[in-house]
């Protein structure tokens, strides 16, 4: 009888193991399952090139490893690097990598975060699922940026601190502050994490010991030495400069010209501020750059947002997996409410462009509620099934119930993919790349000087910089040197560099309008070869010198009006270009500053050029010749008045579009 009672035992415990293999290798092929369709999703929707703004920042910085705007992102910055040595693609594709990679490396951490909590393998594959498309994740991973770095380093602290909640391990306590240093070292939003991780790590406080403690502050504190990044390599960047150009700016070339973030400075002071973002703290409150208090404009924001990811019964199923899980486990209810609520509030507060991306850790902690009430309604067919009383016929149709219920639940992710695919498929957005190439290719003169919008600085710098694109030009962003900016331009016009400023048209970012842009020069630095030549008088001292007229293509035309000072004038002029049709109807009309705002007739000086650009957008059915009617206004800047009486006009006829 003993010896069949140790045999039963051993074969009890194989079964036990062979249980635990085959969960564990399901587990593991589930997470690449996971891993390997979000990565090629988001791969197949990526980005193929340069971007504007901060995402063009990161593709330049990660190739050149240079010093972006706070707080540095150093974590960032060098593993970006090391996508960038990658053999495929170009160098800004490989940064867009970068984010797919990071992203797609999340899921599975979700995935894993959410059958713990639960405890359905099912629920948690659908959640995790459909946290990967959601709309906030799904941009992220398509664009260089920090947040999915963010979101995974996010979801690494939380899965490692839940396991600490669970076993009390103090590796899962130091694999937790590794983390959670190394996310404080890509962006600040990780910090409003800690809520949730100081309350589990406080619930199980009977674990700790002033050593697990120590090595803990240890784990936390050392992913931050990578804050030295910055300073080592800013010593580095400005000793590469070019002596040439501290006449032009009163700064170190290297942060004028986009290496060094120009919000830096380079002590102690400055090093402080950028990496605790104190030099943005401009963006914090509820009030608008006007004053306005927009505190229920940011909540009905958040809302929207919020709507964008999920639809309201699945917010309805997340608020009752809150319940479920409080009766279930109180403590990890409360520790992971704390953490989601305090980036939300944080998120609120801020006003930035990137907020949906602020949000990410909010949402993944909704997710897991999400996940808790999917799996609960799962796990309460399977009961009723396995009740006792319960008739085999009852048992078959729970059993379907059961897979129904799936089958639905899967329709979120579903969804998802079907409704969100066409807005977060970038793979065919090169407009930044056009946008760049449009203005270095805008014969601009050798050595010069540009000053751009943030939007098309950092595409401009990703050329010069990795593909050695007009690398003689000085790209400065307009932002940070706004104050400075009549220095600048009064610095170049001594040394003899030509000046040049790229605008938009039109110039709101946001407009469902066509865009172009062009290097316009402030004077341009030779005497202009016009296809009309003119000498039409606009005032006593301006006169229109001529024009160039080229039909891009059907619907695309470009009007280039060239100005000739042949005396200064004080006053200051606004123009207005209306394009006629043959039979006398408007097709277009541009109402601005003569060449820019940023360079008003009362700086022009006598024997200067300048020329005006009007890219027009026309109606496919447009045939025959145009005309084009120029207007000259004085212009009171006190009131933002033109004066009527003051029109002088020029006219353009028999502008043939093919």
């Amino acid at each position: 009888m003993a010896f069949d009672a140790r045999i039963m035992a051993s074969v009890f415990a194989w079964r036990h193991k062979l249980r635990a293999q085959l969960a564990t290798r399901l587990e593991f092929y589930l997470c690449l399952l996971l891993f390997g369709s979000a990565f090629a999703l988001y791969v197949r929707t990526l980005t193929p090139g340069v971007l504007d703004g901060d995402s063009g920042e990161w593709q330049y910085m990660a190739n050149i490893l240079g010093v972006p705007h706070s707080t540095g992102y150093p974590t960032y910055i060098l593993l970006a690097k090391l996508t960038t040595l990658l053999p495929i693609g170009n160098a800004a594709w490989r940064v867009n990598l970068f984010s797919a990679l990071c992203a797609a490396l999340a899921i599975p951490i979700v995935y894993l975060c959410a059958k713990r909590i639960a405890r359905s393998r099912a629920a948690a594959f659908i959640a995790a699922s459909f946290f990967a498309l959601m709309p906030t994740m799904w941009a992220a991973a398509t664009i260089a940026e920090v947040y999915a770095l963010n979101t995974l380093l996010v979801a690494l602290t939380l899965y490692f601190a839940i396991r600490f909640f669970d076993h009390a391990q103090p590796r899962d306590l130091y694999a937790t502050a590794l983390c959670f240093g190394l996310a404080l070292t890509n962006h600040r939003i990780a910090f409003f994490i800690a809520p949730t991780l100081l309350a589990l790590v406080w619930f199980k406080r009977d674990a700790l010991n002033r050593k697990r403690l120590a090595l803990a502050a240890l784990a936390l504190l050392l992913p931050l030495t990578l804050y030295l990044y910055i300073p080592l390599r800013t010593s580095q960047l400005l000793a590469e400069q070019t002596p040439a150009n501290w006449e032009l700016y009163p700064r170190a070339q290297a942060i004028v010209d986009g290496k060094i973030t120009a919000y830096y400075n380079h002590t102690p002071q400055g090093f402080f501020n950028l990496v605790t973002a104190l030099d943005n703290r401009n963006k914090l409150g509820f009030d608008a750059p006007d004053g306005e208090n927009i505190m229920l404009a940011r909540f009905a924001n958040a809302w929207t947002l919020l709507r964008e990811q999920i639809d309201p019964f699945g917010i309805l199923l997340a608020l009752g997996g809150i319940i479920i899980l409080w009766r279930r486990e109180r403590a990890l209810t409360l520790a992971l409410l704390l953490g989601g609520l305090s980036v939300a509030a944080i998120s609120i507060y801020l006003r930035a462009e990137s907020t949906r991306f602020y949000f990410s850790g909010a949402y993944l902690i909704m997710l897991l509620f999400f996940a808790t009430a999917l799996g609960w309604s799962l796990e309460k067919i399977k009961l009723r099934a396995a009740e006792p009383d319960t008739s085999e016929r009852q048992r078959g149709l729970l059993r379907g119930a059961y897979y129904i219920a799936i089958f639905y639940f899967a329709f979120f992710p579903l969804s998802a993919l079907y409704f969100n695919f066409a807005r977060m498929d970038q793979s065919g957005n090169t407009k930044y790349d056009a946008y760049a190439r449009a203005v270095l290719n805008d014969q601009l003169a050798p050595n010069a000087v540009l000053v751009a919008p943030w939007e098309v600085a950092t595409p401009i710098r990703y050329f010069q910089y990795v593909e050695k694109l007009r690398s003689d030009i000085l790209t400065i962003h307009e932002s940070p040197v706004r104050p400075q900016y009549q220095k600048i331009l009064d610095a170049a016009h001594t040394l003899g560099r030509p000046f040049y400023y790229a605008q938009f048209m039109p110039e709101a970012k946001n407009t469902d309008a066509p865009r172009t842009v062009q290097a316009i020069a402030f004077p341009l630095p030779q005497e202009p070869q016009p296809q009309i030549r003119l000498n039409e008088k606009l005032s006593d001292g301006l006169r229109v010198a001529g024009y160039d007229w080229l039909a891009l293509d059907q619907r695309r035309a470009r009007l280039m009006v060239y100005y000739r000072v042949a005396k200064p004038t004080r006053l200051e002029y606004v123009s207005e270009l209306e394009v006629s049709d043959a039979q006398g109807h408007t097709r277009a009309t541009f109402s601005r500053h003569p060449v820019s705002e940023y360079y008003p007739t009362y700086f022009w000086k006598q024997g200067e050029y300048y020329r005006d650009v009007y890219d027009i957008q026309l109606d496919e059915d447009m045939t025959g010749a145009l005309t084009a009617e120029l207007i000259w206004y004085k212009y009171d800047a006190a009131t933002a008045q033109r004066d009527e009486a003051s029109a002088q006009s020029v006219i353009f006829e028999n502008l043939t579009l093919r």
